[in-house]
């Protein structure tokens, strides 16, 4: 069988692959697993397919991912409990994993305009799936399924509220990558389709009353459009429409306006009261434990899934005067960066650095130049951009649903192909 014909029959995997991301980790893990196992006897089979993917194995992210997880699975020799430690790390696996094979099936395809047009159609599966979910979410909102009718946060399918409005933050990006930077952002069926998108997955972001999306949203917009538009005066203008489009919301919509006033209220009763529970003053108490963490383990930190082990073992130590009991219900202290180096110390957080330092390294060119790739580096970058902004408040490598989307985007945005802008 030639690799052309293999690469057909891999393809319809990939395209479910894409279509269950927001909608089922079992079956994307599923999936993952059947197109691996798949692409291996592909390989044994043909040696024409496996010269191809040889020599593919080369992409940008390989080797950052693979640093990451090799840091993680390192963590684990001076962890106190060796389950969670492989728990952990395992989770991390799944970024180098999807990458590798979403960057190396496009970039082995020998037709690189055919690898093109099936990374658009593998970007359009996603928005399919998350579209889906978006409309069971509202139907379940009006009460035509389920029984949580007008119940808020929106939580679909139980996927968590502030992971359901990431994953449509990264919807949004694609689709605004669709209208403008290929065709199917110039065509009238593609504007229409692109076009019903982009509000049904706002409505979506507002329900879901997530203060770490729509501040994600807001910087990753603003740093775009100061990349974006090279003139001044037209930068002036749009950040002076965007202050006013988001007063407005403020001001004009009832549960952003809540939303945003609850957060100075929480605020100022973590400064009466720093053991009062709240969202925020939650996440001002972890990131203080997890500082001090960190002091006391700062260059291998405590170990690769240790996190609630160090915890608990701090609350004995200090009582509720660092560690309030509510605490240790987190798995994680709602930072990606903290988590990081609290765990696997200052080579974690150089591992996670490098990581969204290759993809802006990769993508950055590209959105400057005239030539072709733009489509693919707009969405890595934002897509960066976001985890970097909103990974402040979110550890969102612990959560399947971001970290195998942020796999997928990469893989299928960051490749050695010249439509995708070669780079070294």
């Amino acid at each position: 069988m030639s690799s052309s014909s293999l690469h057909r029959l891999l393809y319809p995997g990939l395209l479910l692959f894409a279509l269950s991301l927001p909608l089922s980790k079992s079956a994307s893990n599923v999936l993952l697993v059947a197109l691996y196992l798949s692409a291996l006897a592909g390989a044994l089979y043909s040696e024409e397919f496996r010269a191809d993917v040889i020599r593919s194995c080369r992409q940008p992210l390989t080797a950052a991912f693979a640093i990451f997880c090799l840091v993680a699975y390192t963590g684990i020799i001076h962890t106190e409990k060796y389950a969670d430690g492989f728990s952990v790390a395992n989770k991390f696996a799944s970024l180098p994993a999807i990458y590798f094979l979403l960057s190396v099936l496009l970039q082995s395809d020998r037709s690189e305009e055919a690898g093109t047009r099936k990374a658009e159609s593998l970007l359009f599966a996603f928005l399919i799936g998350l579209t889906a979910l978006n409309l069971f979410g509202l139907m379940t909102f009006l009460g035509v399924a389920g029984d949580g009718k007008y119940a808020l946060p929106l939580a679909p399918l139980g996927l968590h509220h502030i992971w359901f409005s990431n994953l449509n933050a990264l919807g949004l990006y694609t689709a605004v990558s669709f209208l403008l930077f290929t065709r199917h952002g110039a065509s009238a069926r593609g504007r229409t389709l692109l076009g019903c998108f982009l509000p049904l997955s706002t409505l979506c972001i507002l329900l879901s009353t997530s203060r770490t999306a729509w501040f994600g949203i807001a910087l990753t917009g603003a740093i775009m459009v100061s990349v974006l538009i090279k003139s001044k005066r037209k930068l002036v203008l749009v950040a002076l429409l965007s202050v006013l489009t988001l007063v407005s919301v403020y001001r004009f919509v009832p549960l952003v306006h809540d939303r945003i006033n609850l957060a100075a209220e929480e605020i100022e009763l973590f400064s009466s009261n720093k053991y009062a529970e709240s969202s925020i003053g939650s996440r001002f108490l972890m990131w203080r434990a997890t500082l001090i963490m960190i002091k006391g383990h700062p260059f291998i930190g405590v170990g690769t899934g240790d996190f609630e082990y160090t915890m608990r073992a701090m609350r004995k130590q200090m009582r509720s005067r660092v560690v309030p009991r509510f605490l240790l219900g987190f798995n994680q202290p709602h930072n990606i960066y903290l988590f990081s180096m609290a765990t696997n110390g200052i080579a974690g957080l150089a591992a996670l650095l490098y990581v969204f330092y290759r993809s802006l390294r990769f993508a950055t060119p590209i959105i400057r130049s005239d030539g072709e790739g733009k489509l693919f580096a707009f969405l890595a970058m934002t897509t960066a951009v976001h985890f970097m902004v909103a990974g402040l408040f979110d550890s969102f490598f612990n959560i399947q649903v971001l970290r195998f989307s942020f796999a997928f985007i990469m893989g299928v945005c960051i490749r050695s192909s010249a439509n995708c802008g070669r780079r070294p």
